[in-house]
C-alpha cells in the first residue's frame, strides 16, 4: 500500500515538472521569436550603419562662377568618430570661369577665402549621410579704384583714387546630406542661416565732396564698391561640394 503510494506521488511529481519545463520551452520559443522579429523589424526601419570615411577632398564648384569673388576653393574634411566632422576650407581667385565682367574698373584685386566647419552626423546608410554644421568664414579682399565715389555720414564723396580694403567674417548654421555617387564620390548639399560683418576701409587721393553731375553713383549695384564702414546683414548659408574619399 505504501509503495502504491509513493509511485503515485512520483507520477505526480514527473507530470508537474514534465508540464513546467513544457512551458518554459514555449515561453523561451517565444521570446527568442519576439526579438527575431523585433530586430527584422528594426533594421527595416533604422538605417543600417556603415563604414564611415575618414577623410574626404572636396570641391565647391558654384564659387568658380561667383560674378565678385570668383575662386577655386579646396577643403579637406577629417573625422575623428563616426559621427563627428571637421572641415577646413581655403579659397584662391580664380577668374578664367568668371561669366560677368562686373569687377572690371577694379585694379590690383586680391582675395582669399577661409571656411572651417564642425558638423555632426545623424545614423548613415550606404548612400545618405545627414548632418547638421556650425561655420565660421573670413574673406579679406582688397583693390583699387579711380574716378569713383561712396557716401560717408550721409555726404557724398567724390576721389581720384583710391585702395579699398573689405573683410567680410561670420557664420551660420546649415542642415545638408551627403549622397554617394560612386565608390569613393559624393556629392554633399546643405542650406542654412547666419550672419556677416562687412567692414570696408577707404585709403583716398585727392578726396573732395561730390557733384551729382559729374560724379554720379555707380548704376550697377551689383558691382558698386560698399561705403566705408561696418554693415551686418544676414548670411544665407548656400553650399554644393563634390567630395572624394581618399580615406576610410
Amino acid at each position: 500500500m505504501a509503495c502504491f503510494v509513493y509511485f503515485k506521488r512520483l507520477i505526480r511529481f514527473l507530470s508537474l515538472h514534465m508540464l513546467t519545463f513544457f512551458l518554459m520551452r514555449r515561453l523561451l520559443f517565444f521570446l527568442v521569436l519576439l526579438a527575431v522579429s523585433f530586430r527584422v523589424s528594426a533594421q527595416s526601419v533604422t538605417p543600417r550603419l556603415m563604414p564611415t570615411e575618414r577623410l574626404l577632398l572636396k570641391l565647391a564648384p558654384l564659387t568658380l562662377f561667383d560674378p565678385n569673388t570668383s575662386a577655386l576653393l579646396l577643403g579637406v574634411e577629417f573625422r575623428p568618430v563616426p559621427r563627428v566632422g571637421l572641415e577646413l576650407d581655403y579659397g584662391f581667385r580664380f577668374t578664367p570661369l568668371r561669366v560677368f565682367n562686373w569687377n572690371i574698373k577694379k585694379e590690383n584685386m586680391r582675395y582669399q577665402k577661409f571656411k572651417a566647419e564642425g558638423r555632426f552626423y545623424f545614423p548613415r546608410t550606404e548612400q545618405k549621410q545627414w548632418y547638421i554644421a556650425a561655420e565660421g568664414f573670413y574673406v579679406p579682399e582688397e583693390y583699387d579704384l579711380r574716378n569713383s565715389n561712396f557716401y560717408r555720414n550721409g555726404e557724398f564723396r567724390a576721389y581720384e583714387q583710391a585702395h579699398i580694403e573689405k573683410t567680410i567674417e561670420g557664420g551660420a548654421l546649415k542642415a545638408g546630406m551627403m549622397r554617394r555617387l560612386g565608390q569613393r564620390f559624393w556629392l554633399d548639399a546643405a542650406l542654412g542661416l547666419g550672419f556677416r560683418r562687412i567692414e570696408t576701409v577707404y585709403t583716398t587721393q585727392n578726396e573732395r565732396a561730390g557733384d551729382y553731375l559729374y560724379d554720379a553713383p555707380e548704376q550697377n549695384f551689383l558691382s558698386k564698391t560698399p561705403d566705408p564702414g561696418v554693415k551686418k546683414t544676414v548670411h544665407p548659408a548656400l553650399a554644393l561640394r563634390v567630395a572624394y574619399s581618399i580615406l576610410k
